[in-house]
Formats: C-alpha cells, sequence, structure tokens
C-alpha cells in the first residue's frame, strides 16, 4: 500500500490532505519555538521547570503529529470508500490523537502557570498558580480518562461491527471539554494583568509586556473555531470524513499553545525591534531613589554613593543646607554640607518594586 497524504481522486474525494499539512507545518514551527525559547533561556538564566514542561509537551505533541498515520489509512475519506481493516486503523489513530491532544492542552496550561511562578514573586499570587495548578491536572486527567473510556467496549470506538456500544454523549463530551478549555484560558491569561499594572513603568512599557503575555489570547482564538466546528463534527454520521474539520483545529490549537507559551520569554529579541516597548525595566525600583555625594574635607574627590538600599535603611538623610564654620584650629574655614532628605515610606510591597525577574530586567 502507498504511503498516501490525503489527496483526492476524480472517483474517491479526500478531506484529509490539509489535515496532513497542518500537522506536519504545524508541528515544525511549534518546534522552532520551543527550541529557540531554550536556547534563549540558557544563554540569559537557566532552564526552570516551565521549558522543561513545554519541552515535555512537544515531545507529547509530536505523538500528536501521528495523525498523518491516520490520513495514510483513510482518514479524511468517506467511511463506505474504506476497507473494514483501514477504517479501524484510521480510527484507531484518530482514538489516539484525541487522547494526546487533551494531554498536550493540559501541559501547555501548566506550563504557562509555572513560567508565571517563576516571574511573579507575589505571595497570593504564586499561591493562586498553585491552585490552578492542582485544577488544571485534575481536570486534563479526568477528560483523558473520559476519552480513553467513552466506549464500552473501548473497541467499539473504531471497530462499528461491534453491536450495542455503550458510548458516552460524544457532542457533550467534545463540548464540555472545549467550554471549559477556553475558560481556563481567558483565566490564565487574566492572572498577570493585576501584578503586571502594579510595577512602576512607563506607559509604553507596561502595555509592551501585557501584550507579551496577551499574545495567549491567540489560543482563545483557535479554541473558538474549534468549537465553532465541534457540532457538525459530533453529529456527522460519517466517522472517518465527518470530524476532520474539528480534528485540523484541534491540531492548530495544540500547536498555538505550545507557540503562546513561549512567547513571554522571547522578551530580548523583542526589545531589539521595539525598544521603547521593551526596554529595561530597571525603573520599577523606588521613585524616591537618587545618588547623593558626599565629600569630606579630609578626603577631597571621594564619594559616597547611596543607592536604593541605602535610602530605604533610614527615615531621613541631610539634603543641601551649607553652612560655613570657622574651625578653632590654626584658622581654617571648613565649609560643612548638611543633606536632608524627607520622604514617606512606600506602602506597596517590595516586591512590585523589584524587577519582575531576569528575563525582563
Amino acid at each position: 500500500m502507498a504511503y498516501e497524504i490525503g489527496l483526492s481522486t476524480p472517483d474517491v474525494p479526500n478531506r484529509g490532505f490539509p489535515l496532513w499539512v497542518c500537522s506536519v507545518v504545524m508541528v515544525i514551527i511549534a518546534g522552532l519555538f520551543v527550541l529557540s525559547r531554550l536556547a534563549i533561556r540558557f544563554h540569559h538564566s537557566h532552564l526552570g521547570s516551565d521549558d522543561w514542561m513545554i519541552l515535555a509537551s512537544l515531545v507529547i505533541h509530536r505523538t500528536l503529529t501521528h495523525i498523518k498515520l491516520a490520513v495514510h489509512y483513510g482518514y479524511g475519506k468517506h467511511s463506505i470508500d474504506l476497507t473494514q481493516n483501514n477504517r479501524v486503523a484510521a480510527l484507531k489513530w484518530f482514538f489516539g490523537a484525541q487522547v494526546v491532544y487533551k494531554i498536550v492542552i493540559a501541559v501547555n496550561k501548566l506550563s504557562f502557570l509555572c513560567l508565571y511562578l517563576r516571574i511573579f514573586p507575589q505571595r497570593t499570587f504564586r499561591w493562586i498558580c498553585y491552585y490552578g495548578l492542582g485544577v488544571i491536572s485534575v481536570w486534563g486527567a479526568a477528560y483523558v480518562f473520559l476519552t480513553i473510556f467513552q466506549c464500552k467496549p473501548m473497541a467499539s470506538f473504531w471497530d462499528k461491527t461491534i453491536k450495542n456500544p455503550n458510548c458516552l454523549d460524544k457532542e457533550g463530551l467534545w463540548m464540555s471539554y472545549s467550554v471549559i478549555n477556553i475558560i481556563f484560558d481567558l483565566l490564565i491569561l487574566a492572572l498577570p494583568i493585576y501584578p503586571l499594572s502594579q510595577l512602576r513603568l512607563q506607559r509604553a512599557k507596561k502595555i509592551g509586556l501585557l501584550v507579551v503575555f496577551g499574545m495567549g489570547t491567540f489560543v482563545c482564538v483557535t479554541t473558538i473555531m474549534r468549537i465553532s466546528t465541534l457540532v457538525q463534527s459530533a453529529t456527522d454520521a460519517d466517522p472517518t470524513s465527518g470530524p476532520i474539520p474539528a480534528t485540523i483545529w484541534s491540531v492548530v490549537e495544540a500547536n498555538t499553545g505550545i507557540i503562546c507559551t513561549c512567547l513571554p520569554v522571547f522578551r530580548h529579541p523583542l526589545q531589539f525591534f521595539f525598544p521603547h516597548l521593551f526596554s529595561s525595566s530597571q525603573q520599577t525600583t523606588n521613585p524616591y531613589s537618587q545618588h547623593v555625594t558626599h565629600h569630606t574635607p579630609h578626603a577631597s574627590g571621594s564619594e559616597r554613593n547611596l543607592t536604593d538600599d541605602n535610602l530605604w535603611q533610614d527615615d531621613s538623610l541631610e539634603m543641601a543646607s551649607p553652612e560655613i564654620d570657622k574651625a578653632n584650629a590654626k584658622g581654617r574655614i571648613i565649609t560643612t554640607t548638611r543633606i536632608n532628605i524627607s520622604y514617606q515610606q512606600d506602602q506597596q510591597s517590595d516586591a512590585s518594586s523589584r524587577p519582575i525577574c531576569r528575563e525582563f530586567e
């Protein structure tokens, strides 16, 4: 049997070719993003749990690209145009792709939350992320279980000759998963808005960071597009041709999730092209900070630079009020500069006055 990529013939229509192309192109693009992310991380700092998790997602997703084998066996053709053996083989690969898809989607979300834990130091925010890690793990495991055991006996999913199978409502299973999926996406995207808004940055730079994190919106778009195809795919009586549109969008969604999870790490390359939006966040330090030079009569030319840490240790410093005193010894005149700085203690958390993390310094 020659290897097929889903091309139609005059006698046999086939919808599999777009799926075959999509699965190949998208995994290559996602792989390039992940490798670039790992290179950037390794160069600027070190690999963290979020990096290893997105790498695991890519490796698992490599299995999803085996949907090409379903196309090879006739997934995309009408069921009546397939032999029994090819129909069973195509639906087996489609069954496996459903399971892998749900694992990849969950791992993508876990990687995003691990990235937040690496970036944001606020205790409340971190507890929310830990809670999210637990909820998404349970959700992902539950739907993987439901997908594997959606039919009893399991083989009735791919072998339509089995009589009287007991299966879950396919449309309900797919739709419930997708609705919860997009809710989680929106919540994860909304999580960093408040801590980012509290940074002491110029508005343009703050917007730049929000844009980087907000690029995950593309995942929501692909999820919505997938939902729009689910009803038709789930109700189509043809098991090998009907689900093709939803399968294509599933592949796009899984890969887009991997790509968008990598985007916040690309701040340094983006800074090169958009310096005004992504320049250094060193300005996030205390707005009261300044360098103060103190000259002494005994050490001419010596300087003492007081940085933020010095300024925050005392309630006040002396400020620029020169007066001339006459020394008792040898008739010399000594100029003494008194510096007095008064300021209010900043009530915000120290974490908000620190750079976000090394990637955003």
